[in-house]
């Protein structure tokens, strides 16, 4: 028996397909029959050589992965056939973060990071390091869905949680209290209703995209209010709107921006109450840089965090809400593993709407 596997042989180049042995579980790990894999806007980076000091050649991306347990140390709480989603930001498992699941700030700073610098999930097997690192997924939760959750899932949450804070202290005083997201993609859909079933009841959600359909989607997902954000739209008519739309406090108390480009960094300072919440997420401005009028940042109070994923108790709690049936997962298609650099550029193009995944 042998595993499909797209190797990263060239940044910016179609993947090589490669048949191997399916591999066997390391110590302490697992190996995880991929049933699906989700395409991700970071995979394009991965892909295009902007995270080329941490993804080396001979990878195969594909960080967003479900499937079943295939083969497992022994000792570890799962066992094959156990249907599981993998959290992958791996740290060296020992240290007093890695203990709590916080593996993305590892003390030691090491990275066993499936998809991004080790084997993924585009590929009919993954290998796990640490069977800790897998979620078991409840039979309610569809596997389409449930590969998405340990990344765009896990994001969009965090990112609401992020700003939940603020957006509760704002609520005893306003009744009037409206949030906005900007990017009305893969996480943008899911932010739109983690902010619904998270934020305090009346605070009302705005969602910001440069395309209509995309908005139309966010309306579907339950935001309350939508702004065109095109090309045609200048500066100070997208701000006016945007305060427009935000009621009597004329600002939003918190953002989150699933874009992160300077034209949106600069916008939402623009349209953020005094004392509110900038939440950064979006990985689209690359090197480019943003910046604001110190004084005024400083004079308005305005807070700003940026977020990476989540933690792993944080995903655990994730698959519980989503076990409950009211979050659904965006529009999701389905794609065969040989397509997966065409996937790719689609997604890089913008073409892509809700989420794509590969199908093994």
């Amino acid at each position: 028996m042998a595993r499909r596997s797209m190797r990263l042989v060239e940044y910016g180049k179609p993947f090589q397909l490669t048949k191997e042995e399916v591999p066997t579980a390391p110590k302490g790990g697992a190996v995880v029959k991929t049933e699906y894999a989700g395409v991700c806007h970071s995979d394009v980076h991965s892909l295009d050589g902007d995270f080329r000091t941490l993804v080396p050649m001979q990878t195969v991306l594909g960080h967003e992965i479900a499937g079943t347990v295939h083969d497992i140390d022994l000792g570890a709480d799962f066992k094959v056939g156990d249907r599981v989603a993998v959290y992958f930001h791996g740290g060296c498992g020992g240290c007093s973060r890695c203990e709590v699941g916080e593996t993305t700030a590892c003390l030691k700073d090491i990275k066993h990071w499936t998809g991004i610098n080790k084997d993924g999930g585009f590929s009919d097997y993954a290998i796990i390091p640490d069977a800790k690192l897998l979620v078991r997924v409840p039979d309610t939760v569809a596997m389409d869905t449930a590969c998405l959750l340990p990344c765009s899932g896990l994001t969009a949450y965090n990112a609401v949680c992020k700003m939940l804070p603020t957006v509760q202290d704002f609520a005893k005083h306003s009744a009037d209290c409206a949030v906005l997201l900007v990017g009305a993609g893969g996480l943008g859909l899911w932010g739109i209703q983690f902010a619904k079933q998270l934020l305090p009841a009346g605070v009302r959600v705005i969602s910001a995209d440069v395309d209509n359909e995309k908005l139309a989607a966010a309306k579907e997902a339950g935001c309350d209010e939508v702004l065109l954000w095109g090309k045609d739209v200048d500066d100070d008519t997208a701000v006016a709107a945007a305060r427009k739309a935000c009621g009597s406090l004329g600002a939003v108390v918190a953002a989150i921006d699933f874009v992160n480009v300077p034209a949106t960094f600069e916008r939402i300072e623009k349209i953020l109450a005094t004392g509110g919440m900038h939440v950064l997420v979006g990985l689209l401005g690359v090197g480019a840089s943003g910046s604001v009028p110190l004084m005024m940042y400083v004079l308005g109070r305005h807070q700003m965090g940026s977020v990476l994923m989540g933690s792993l108790p944080q995903l655990k709690d994730l698959v519980a809400l989503m076990a409950q049936g009211n979050v659904k997962s965006p529009p999701i298609s389905h794609h065969p593993l040989e397509n997966v650099y065409d996937v790719l550029q689609d997604l890089k193009a913008g073409k892509v709407k809700g989420r794509a995944v590969v199908k093994l």
